[in-house]
């Protein structure tokens, strides 16, 4: 289960996965499990395959 900064509760992968597609989170959103010890942004996370490219510029 994922938390993501700004949101309350926790979010399973395809939760995650939805709101990525619904655009309701962005590549600079932070998002983190109980088991790490600090925030990841989204963009360099396993999500980066589902952020649909917003400046055209290669990550």
């Amino acid at each position: 289960m994922w938390k993501i900064k700004g949101f309350e509760g926790q979010f399973s992968d395809e939760e995650v996965i939805d709101l990525i597609k619904k655009g309701e989170i962005k590549k600079d959103y932070s998002l983190s499990t109980r088991e790490m010890k600090k925030w990841v942004k989204l963009k360099d996370s396993i999500y980066q395959y589902y952020l649909e490219d917003e400046s055209n510029e290669t990550v």
